[in-house]
């Protein structure tokens, strides 16, 4: 068994704990191997196998993320189709997609030895981008966001879902999420919550200048074409918040959206249930009057 190990290099903690990780390993003679950016910032006194995580990843049967939910969303990025399941550790706040405290790492690591653990398969969302220029693509687990890029002005964006016309958003822009993403920025603009496992993607108004337009759930199938009113306003696109294209006034831009051709795997403890997570994370049925 050979893990990949990552981190988040803004928190200090990982100096402490991957050192005390790496000895845990060498104890079992289990392998592993650091992705290169983290091993230039822990300067061990020893010498460790490092590459790049996107190399190492679909040499190794698990990677180890130490992070926040945006650790694992650059992990997921650089793991892309190899599928190499992602141990989430979480280091951070809110923590959706961290499976593991630092404290449940070992008996996390234990169970995964005797293959006491689950899989789950999240669904990815491709990005194809049409302009002038030629053609790009982008993946995200969580969302793709177009909008006006901090600048004053409404945008306008045509939607088409399977070369049917949808509507002409008007406002601040919109999300396109996966039902991962469902609990990230599409959730704060009021967007439905969604189980991983459904198979659908949300379209999610942003700051919509009409209170009739509303979110919309469609097939995991469909093909989503945005043709943003790029003459007017200049217009940018997020990929899972982290990778951003900013596109200039009088450009002519179209992007297609549709399910990737591979998800990200997740390890998952037997016990756990996402609707358990739902309210731990969210203070479900805490009586604030009672604290």
């Amino acid at each position: 068994m050979k893990f990949a190990i990552t981190g988040n290099t803004t928190k200090g903690i990982v100096k402490g704990v991957i050192p005390e990780l790496l000895q845990w390993l060498s104890e079992r003679k289990l392998d592993f191997i650091l992705d290169r950016e983290l091993a230039n910032y822990l300067q061990l006194p020893y010498h460790v196998a490092s590459d790049r995580l996107s190399t190492i990843a679909a040499a190794c049967d698990f990677v180890i993320a130490f992070g926040g939910d945006g650790t694992i969303l650059s992990t997921a990025r650089a793991v892309g189709a190899s599928a190499t399941p992602i141990v989430g550790v979480n280091l951070g706040g809110l923590g959706f997609l961290t499976e593991v405290g630092v404290e449940e790492l070992y008996p996390m690591l234990e169970n995964i030895e005797r293959c006491r653990y689950s899989i789950i398969e999240r669904m990815v969302v491709a990005a194809t981008v049409h302009d002038p220029l030629g053609e790009i693509r982008y993946h995200a687990l969580n969302d793709v966001v177009i909008d006006r890029g901090g600048f004053s002005r409404v945008i306008r964006i045509d939607v088409y879902i399977d070369d049917a016309f949808l509507n002409t958003y008007i406002g601040d822009g919109i999300i396109v999420a996966t039902p991962t993403g469902s609990t990230a920025y599409s959730l704060s603009s009021l967007g439905p919550i969604l189980a991983p496992s459904v198979n659908c993607m949300i379209i999610n108004p942003i700051c919509p200048h009409s209170l009739t337009v509303r979110p919309v759930v469609i097939p995991d199938d469909s093909v989503v074409r945005v043709v943003p009113h790029g003459r007017e306003s200049i217009i940018t696109m997020s990929v899972d918040g982290q990778v951003n294209q900013q596109f200039p006034k009088a450009v002519n831009v179209e992007i297609i959206l549709q399910k990737a051709e591979y998800s990200i795997c997740c390890v998952q403890r037997e016990s756990k249930n996402f609707y358990n997570l739902l309210r731990k994370k969210l203070n479900w049925g805490i009586d604030k009057r009672m604290s």
